[in-house]
Formats: structure tokens, sequence, C-alpha cells
């Protein structure tokens, strides 16, 4: 089955899988990121109503802590009796069922948040012992704040550097590991290559992406072109995004779909192209929806249903998932599309 898809194709799978009344966060995510239809239109507050009562905000709003955190912001305490295990997943997990920046939840994690960006907050993560450690918790902060609302204005003095860095290290116009540590060397004190802390890594890229808007549009694609075609993909997923993921672990298809949900926050390379189509293709089921088998344990971006007991509420979660990052790319292109995911052009290009 093909897997060329057109705005039409994803309008008419999100209204159909709407149509089965699917529970409250697939509703949410369908209407909110599939049709783009506005947070205050009838049909996505009554979505966002009934998710209330759902055992995923459930757990979030019982597991959250009297600061707006849910513990640790980054690193997990396996000694913790807790089932969300840090404030970063606590907030990805929000956003990804469907809660908005004004849901209780969100606004006290925003407000604990910006208390560890601006210092009035110590987060219970044990410091690490170098250098990278206070630039780190920052940008961790955040990365996870510009989740919940990426115009707050605590995120100012963060974005600002990181973008700083990135236009330092790509002013040549191509990446210069030379570039970024002496970018680095200047802005923060800090010694980053061979780290987590260079700009490859999953929360610079996210906070970038949160205000691409904001980005020199060259400077824009030429960080989104470079995390596409690194072998090492996005920094903490370390896949490549170029060619199929090497196994269908759970593990690994989970850090591969990160790894495009982040880089097609920039909206400047638009939908990877040639062997992946095969790939995706064939994972379609003879419905046309898919089904990618189980989900990783540590993933905050699935379930969305209460419950994948019964296999066709599976196949819904990963087809809502794979529609909403399909609608991502459509939305940021300023030119019209015919095709949508994974459409050919030229082998492995870019879908513009």
């Amino acid at each position: 089955m093909s897997s060329r898809l057109t705005r039409d194709d994803v309008r008419a799978m999100c209204l159909e899988l709407l149509r089965a009344k699917p529970d409250p966060s697939v509703r949410v995510r369908l209407l909110r990121d599939g049709l783009q239809v506005p947070s205050g239109d009838a049909r996505v507050q009554a979505a966002c109503e009934a998710l209330e009562d759902s055992s995923h905000v459930t757990l979030l709003r019982n597991e959250q802590r009297g600061d707006g955190s849910w513990g640790r912001l980054h690193s997990r305490d396996t000694a913790a009796r807790q089932s969300v295990p840090t404030t970063e997943w606590a907030v990805e997990r929000a956003v990804a069922i469907g809660l908005v920046a004004s849901h209780p939840i969100l606004d006290a994690a925003a407000a604990y948040l910006a208390g560890v960006i601006a210092g009035r907050v110590v987060p219970s993560d044990p410091p690490e012992k170098n250098d990278r450690w206070a630039t780190g918790v920052r940008l961790f902060a955040a990365s996870t704040l510009a989740r919940i609302d990426p115009s707050h204005a605590a995120i100012d003095p963060v974005w600002v550097l990181w973008h700083e860095v990135a236009r330092r290290t790509f002013a040549s116009g191509a990446y210069s590991a030379g570039a970024e540590t002496d970018a680095h060397s200047e802005l923060t004190g800090v010694s980053v290559r061979g780290t987590y802390l260079v700009l490859s890594n999953r929360y610079a890229l996210s906070l970038l992406a949160a205000r691409v808007d904001r980005m020199d549009a060259g400077l824009a694609q030429a960080v989104a072109r470079w995390a596409w075609g690194s072998p090492r993909g996005v920094g903490y997923f370390e896949v490549p995004l170029s060619a199929p993921p090497d196994a269908m672990s759970a593990g690994i298809l989970e850090r591969f779909l990160l790894s495009h949900e982040v880089v097609a926050g920039f909206g400047t390379v638009g939908a990877p192209t040639g062997p992946l189509a095969d790939w995706l293709g064939k994972r379609r089921r003879a419905n046309g929806l898919w089904d990618l088998g189980p989900r990783a344990s540590w993933t905050a971006a699935l379930p969305l249903s209460e419950s994948w007991r019964r296999s066709d509420a599976r196949a819904v979660d990963w087809t809502t998932r794979i529609l909403a990052l399909e609608s991502r790319w459509m939305g940021h292109s300023a030119l019209p599309r015919k095709s949508g995911l994974f459409a050919l052009r030229q082998g492995v290009g870019y879908a513009e």
C-alpha cells in the first residue's frame, strides 16, 4: 500500500477515525494536530473535557507535587515509588495526550520550570560533577517549558543563548565543531565537544524549533538539514533520520519517530523520501492504518487510547501519531504539497 498522502488523504483519515468515536486523547490529537482545528472550537473543548476523566490525566494529577514538579527534572530516581519518572517526562506526556497550556497541571508545571530557569528553584536531581551542569539544567527546563508554551518569557534568555550558539556554529553555512567549541567558550565557559551539550542534542534542537519563526530561514534550514543528514541523528536518540530503522525493536522505533518529530519542528526540510516511503508503506494494514507494534516502555508519546488490549486501539494510536506528524510537515510548507509523508523525489531527499 502506498504511503504517499495528500492533504485530503490526511483529512479523510482523521475524519474516519473520529467517526469511530475513539477515546478522548485520540479525539483531541486528531482534531488539534491532525486537522489543525483551533483550540477554541467546540469539538476540541468537548474532547478536552472528556479527557479530564481519563486514566492518563488522573495519573499525572495524582503524582504531581505541590511545587508543580513530579520530583526530579531530568534524571530518573530509581528508588522513587512513582509511575511518572521525571518532570520532563510528565510534561511530554501531558502534551502528547492533548492537555493545553492553560490546564492546571501544565500551568503549575510551567511555573516550576520558569523558577528553575531563573534560578529561584533548584531541581532535586543530583548535580553532575562537571562545568556543564548549570548550562544543561537551564536548557532542560527551557526546552521542557517550550513544550507547554513556546512564547513563555522565561524561555527568552536560554533561547537567545542557543540561537547565538547555532548562529556562530553555522556562520560558514555549514556545521563547524570548532566554531561551536569557540562559541561555548565565549558564551557559557563550558567545554562541550563530545558531550551531551553539543548543538545536535534533542533539547537544543527542540528549543530552537519551538521558536523557528524567530530564526533566520537560512539558519533554520542549515540546522535541520545537518541534523537530518547526521549519521548519529538527534543527540540522546542516536539513530539516523535519512534511512529506515535498522531494527523494529520498540526502543529503536521510538527514537526514530521522536527524532523526526523534533526535526519536523523546523519546517524547512519537509517529509523524508525514498527508501523510507517503502519502509513505512509496507507497515500500513489493509485498512490503511499503521500498527507499528508494542511501544517502548519509557515513551511518553503512547498510548493515547485508554487501553491497548484491543489491537485496533493500538493501530488507531499509531495512526494518530503519524497523521499528526504528517499534518505538521504539511502545515509548515510554504508551497503546495502534492504528496505528503515520504513523498518520492529522486531517492532519499526532501519533499518541500
